[in-house]
């Protein structure tokens, strides 16, 4: 599941999109490193079960608009793939070089990151609900 949460970030799949800005989530900083906690895929809610006792899967947002995944095995850090973003209001484009995929920021606050997008997991055509959801410490 957690590779599929890693492959998911960064293939190429658009989001719908608000229309009205929620200036409280659009000033927030995104900036640091952000824990997976869950997924929830069409309301079903997937808790993140591949943290390590000695660390935690994360992704990190740096200030120079660089992204990058970690994965925590056997207590080392590995990072699994790294790329760009750029943050508009609640709309949040990913990119590793390959790919885009842009999501909808529906929290974002001092401790909390949330985002949305569709993606056709099982290739039948229709596009799934997944929600992401990080937590900050």
């Amino acid at each position: 599941m957690k590779k599929i949460i890693l492959i998911l970030i960064i293939v190429c799949v658009s989001s719908c999109s608000k229309d009205d800005d929620n200036n409280s989530q659009s000033s927030q900083n995104i900036y640091g490193k952000w824990y997976y906690k869950e997924t929830v895929i069409d309301n079903t809610t997937y808790p993140y079960d591949d943290h390590e006792p000695c660390g935690k899967d994360y992704i990190e947002f740096y200030d120079t608009n660089k992204i990058k995944g970690v994965d925590v095995w056997d207590c080392e850090e590995d990072i699994d793939w790294i790329g760009t973003f750029t943050k508009s209001n609640n709309s949040l484009t990913i990119s590793n070089g390959f790919e885009n995929r842009v999501v909808e920021i529906i929290e974002l606050n001092s401790t909390s990151l949330s985002y949305k997008y569709f993606f056709d997991e099982n290739g039948d055509g229709i596009n799934e609900s997944y929600i992401e959801k990080f937590t900050r410490q």
